[in-house]
């Protein structure tokens, strides 16, 4: 009977132990069925959203105001200075910049532009002696209380462009053009050179140089020479004594005769901006280094130019040469000293350098 109980207890006993185990099993942390972990993680959601519209840069917060001018306020009539008339030229020989002055109101116009010394000059057609044609009344001789050549155009200064190709206006490089004068001569350069992928695909690096002196009716250049990747291209060295420039690219030497007024393709724009209206019509020999082009200038009018520098009223200043070799469209900045802030050069392929300003700095100015 004893044993019989003891067997029974141990029965007992293993039951316990055996249930015990089955229970660690099953709700020990070790094995939770996944059901119980599902609460651990938050559900998961996804969707697709649109992207948040770009941000727009709006003109006015990347404006450059051209040097160190407040903006352009309209400018006062200045005062139309007494001269005495004496008869025009019979004939004009040279061709030369000058504002087109209205028959019987040479004297009006000249005040309107307050012309310098000598400033005012034939226009490229030979005008009457009565001076009743086109810039006739225009050619006025003596002193005027309006600014010198020198004084007008800035001491020394910088504008950078950027070098645009297409209508898409894709960027292939920069050009800064700087210039620095002593009132009686000038010195400039012009740095030409590819950026972004066109710079690293085809590097190319150019270096335009002009010098010559300040005279009474605008800039009369010495030399202009052409640099392209550090070595010197061409040549362009002008003999006002005997009216010839002398060409010389690479073994070939070539040679023009010139005139009071012709300017190579880097003085030119200067030169245009220190007349104080602009030009309505000349015609001048325009040396680019490999050739020597005469042109026809015109003053296409007054237009409201966008250019990454600001917002300005411009000159718009069209030139032509004979037999379409050489195209050059020049805006000048008509309240910001006349400086050149778009310059766009066709040749006779085709090929268009665009050049518009993205920033301006003046030095010291002879006279405000």
């Amino acid at each position: 009977m004893a044993g019989t109980r003891k067997r029974d207890l141990s029965l007992l006993v293993a039951i316990a132990i055996s249930a015990a185990v089955h229970l660690a099993v099953l709700l020990g942390p070790a094995w939770r069925l996944p059901a119980d972990d599902a609460s651990v993680l938050p559900p998961l959601s996804a969707r697709l959203t649109p992207l948040p519209p770009p941000t727009v840069v709006q003109p006015d917060e990347k404006r450059v105001v051209l040097g160190d001018a407040p903006p352009p306020k309209p400018r006062p009539k200045p005062r139309r200075p007494v001269r005495p008339a004496e008869p025009a030229a019979a004939s004009a020989s040279v061709a030369q910049i000058a504002p087109e002055a209205q028959p019987g109101s040479g004297d009006e116009k000249a005040g309107d532009a307050a012309p310098s010394p000598d400033d005012t000059t034939a226009t490229a057609e030979a005008q009457p002696a009565d001076g009743k044609g086109e810039g006739g009344a225009g050619a006025k001789a003596g002193k005027s209380t309006g600014p010198t050549l020198s004084e007008m155009w800035a001491a020394s200064g910088r504008v950078q462009y950027d070098v645009i190709r297409g209508e898409r206006n894709f960027i292939i490089g920069r050009t800064t053009h700087a210039w620095t004068h002593d009132d009686e001569r000038y010195s400039m350069e012009t740095v030409i050179e590819t950026a972004g992928l066109v710079g690293l695909v085809k590097p190319f690096r150019m270096i335009q140089r002009s010098e010559g002196r300040l005279g009474p009716r605008g800039l009369q250049p010495d030399k202009f020479t052409v640099e392209r990747d550090g070595q010197l291209k061409e040549r362009a060295d002008f003999d006002w004594s005997s009216a010839k420039v002398v060409l010389i690219a690479g073994e070939r030497r070539r040679e023009f005769s010139i005139a009071e007024g012709d300017q190579d393709v880097l003085s030119l724009m200067h030169h245009l901006a220190l007349q104080p209206e602009g030009p309505l019509r000349a015609e001048l020999l325009v040396v680019t280094g490999k050739s020597a082009v005469r042109s026809v200038i015109e003053n296409l009018g007054l237009e409201e130019l966008e250019v990454p520098a600001g917002k300005v009223s411009a000159y718009h200043l069209g030139s032509i040469g004979h037999r379409g070799e050489l195209k050059i469209d020049i805006w000048l900045a008509r309240d910001y000293a006349n400086l050149p802030v778009r310059l766009k050069i066709t040749d006779k392929n085709g090929d268009v350098l665009d050049q518009v300003a993205t920033g301006v700095d003046l030095g010291a100015r002879k006279a405000e």
